[in-house]
């Protein structure tokens, strides 16, 4: 009788552990099922609340994926964290809006299988004011007095590339081997001027104008707001780490659509439309090294 039960006993083991290993088998080949029964020709592309790049796919890309047999369904995605999970998760095939800089950043916190796919023209940072009018760089140091707001993002990325932004235009200085892409507050070594920072998130710096002197405010955040023509000054040479990438699960990355999307941004076609004066593209956008080598242009 002893030995039966413990023959039970070792049964019911070996029932459950079998029934574990069919669940964690079936769990797995419904991922894979999941990612191979992908629509080749549907592409789901992920974008924020932002005109700047929804604009650029509406009217430079997406045509032009039309044409190549692509239906295309834009989603607005309301964060980037959001976003970068559901590329992980092959919700999204792409997504558009955030620079490289905040990509690696992401990734130190959280281990997605993600990665840039292609840069693409990109919305410069500016420095913008409701109370110092003026035409250049050299203008707004004339008018600067100690004790001048200046806000500044407070993200990680953004709060560096503001920092080189503002030592660019001679306003600071970041001390002797920072690392600049990583910059912070901590490592301002001179602020001839007397300005005092006000680090703040990206989307309250617009709606502070009134109570600062100045703002660094990004390309997308200011036309959301209408300004974007307003600048006194734009970003100088930025960093390609601060280029706008197209992010896609690394899985992704040798898919036909892939190449096909990469096609498509290099093309001559889109170019031509970057390079339309009646678009925002020519005058706001900065070109990122390939583009500028590949199509012998600037800015």
């Amino acid at each position: 009788m002893k030995m039966k039960n413990s023959l039970l006993t070792t049964g019911n083991k070996a029932s459950a552990l079998l029934f574990i290993v069919c669940l964690f088998l079936s769990a797995c080949s419904s991922g894979k099922k999941e990612h191979a029964e992908k629509d080749e020709n549907t592409l789901v592309i992920g974008v924020n609340q932002y005109p700047t790049y929804s604009d650029m796919l509406k009217q430079a890309i997406v045509p032009l994926l039309e044409k190549k047999g692509y239906k295309v369904v834009l989603k607005e995605i309301s964060d980037v964290y959001t976003a970068n999970m559901a590329v992980n998760n092959f919700d999204l095939d792409l997504y558009v809006g955030q620079h490289n800089a905040y990509l690696n950043f992401f990734l130190t916190q959280n281990k997605y299988d993600i990665s840039p796919l292609i840069v693409v023209p990109s919305a410069l940072y500016g420095i913008y004011s409701a109370q110092i009018k003026a035409g250049s760089a050299e203008e707004l140091k004339q008018q600067l007095k100690k004790g001048d707001i200046v806000g500044i993002p407070n993200d990680p990325s953004n709060l560096s590339r503001t920092l080189i932004f503002l030592e660019n235009l001679g306003l600071i200085k970041i001390r002797a081997g920072a690392d600049k892409s990583s910059a912070s507050e901590f490592d301002i070594e001179e602020n001839p001027y007397g300005l005092v920072f006000r680090y703040l998130p990206s989307t309250q710096i617009v709606r502070s104008l009134n109570s600062i002197t100045l703002g660094a405010i990004s390309g997308p955040e200011a036309q959301l707001a209408g300004i974007l023509d307003k600048f006194i000054i734009n970003e100088i040479n930025p960093n390609e780490d601060f280029l706008v990438n197209f992010i896609i699960n690394n899985r992704n990355l040798n898919e036909r659509w892939a190449n096909d999307f990469i096609g498509v941004i290099e093309s001559e076609e889109f170019k031509n439309i970057i390079e339309d004066p009646t678009y925002n593209f020519k005058k706001y956008y900065h070109r990122p090294d390939w583009y500028v080598r590949k199509w012998n242009t600037s800015l």
